[in-house]
This record gives C-alpha cells, structure tokens and sequence, in this order.
C-alpha cells in the first residue's frame, strides 16, 4: 500500500507518540514543588516556562529514537524534486504553406501545459539545423534523430524509404494545418523511443484533434 508524503509524516508522528508514550506539561516549577518532586518517578525537566515530565525509564531509548525519528520526518517530509522537462523534437517544413498555422498551434500546445503521464512537462522544439528537402533525401533515420515528423504532403516520403515506410501509422493533421482537404501526415518514427516519443505522440493527438 503506497503512503502519500503527507500521511508519511503523519505515520512517523504516530510512531513517535507510540514509542515515548504521552508527554505532560506541568505548570512551571516553584520553591515549593521543586523539594517535593526532585526525587520522585515520574520527574519534571524545567525549561524556565513549563516542565516536561516524562519517565526516567525510558530516557536512554527516548535519546536514541529522537535522532533516528528526527531522521525519518525529514526523509518522509522533504519535498520531491521536480521532473525535469522532456524536449520532443519536431522535423518540419520551415517555409511550408502551413508553417504559420502549425507555429501557432505549437503556442497553443505549450499554453496548455502539457505533461507525460511522469508529470514531467513537454516542451516542443522545432529541427532547424538543415532544409527540409536535403534533411529528407539524406538524412533522415541516420544522423537526423527527432521525435515527430511533419510533411508537407505524403508524396515528400518518396525519395526514403525509412519515411516512407513510417507513413503507414501517421496521422492526417489537416484540421490543425488549416489544409484540408488536402493531406498533411505527420507521425512519430519508428526509432523514437523513451519518455521524448512519448510526448510526441501527446503532441500528434493533439494536433490531429484541433477544431
């Protein structure tokens, strides 16, 4: 059974009181009740404004389990680190009759603050290192590595066969694009893996659900 961190420190508060037992304050010492209680079980500590009292019997394991619970309230308490942003590198047409719209329903996707199911967040960066045309006749699959591919049309696919044969599970993103009816495949290779493939494919459903 998983333990939220919250419940954790509460867990550790219960074993804390279950291991000391209750603890007292007693009104603050006097002259008076300071002859009548230094020498009896259970004894009073006085701090100046309230005493403790607690049982001389359990002090030496009362030291002990204070440093191993102070510990663990601090392991079970400490606040988690956040998950470090998962990039999903886009492949794309730069000066394509649809870069406009697709520019904008980047902004769009970023604006809704999208996430793996991690809870790590998605940041979408465009491939601009080399043209479209040269990037698909030679390298792509080889030293070109990216997580989602955008084509122009499905006819671009031709001249690789590592593309064209992704073109079977790529999804129509026309509406997205503003281009329908014509066809604009766009798909997460085969090659991707890992968390950045994954956030592909939130990014591809996306896109093929634009109204």
């Amino acid at each position: 059974m998983s333990v939220a961190a919250g419940d954790k420190c509460h867990v550790i508060f219960i074993f804390i009181r279950s291991q000391f037992g209750n603890i007292h304050f007693v009104r603050p010492w006097t002259n008076a009740n300071l002859s009548k209680t230094i020498n009896t079980r259970p004894s009073e500590i006085n701090d100046g404004i309230v005493g403790l009292r607690y049982d001389l019997g359990m002090f030496h394991r009362w030291l002990y389990l204070v440093a191993a619970a102070s510990l663990l309230l601090g392991l079970a308490c400490r606040q988690q680190s956040k998950p470090q942003p998962v990039v999903v590198h886009v492949f794309r047409d730069l000066h394509s009759p649809y870069a406009y719209e697709l520019d904008h329903r980047i902004l769009e996707f970023q604006a809704s603050n999208p996430r793996l199911a991690s809870g790590a967040p998605i940041v979408i960066k465009t491939f601009d290192d080399m043209d479209y045309d040269t990037a698909l006749k030679s390298h792509f699959d080889r030293d070109l590595r990216v997580e989602v591919v955008i084509l122009n049309t499905a006819a671009d696919a031709a001249g690789n066969p590592a593309v064209a044969a992704n073109l079977a599970h790529a999804v129509d993103i026309c509406a997205a694009a503003k281009a329908c009816p014509a066809n604009v495949p766009a798909f997460v290779p085969s090659s991707a893996t890992g968390a950045s493939a994954e956030g592909g494919q939130i990014f591809l459903k996306a896109l093929s659900q634009h109204k």
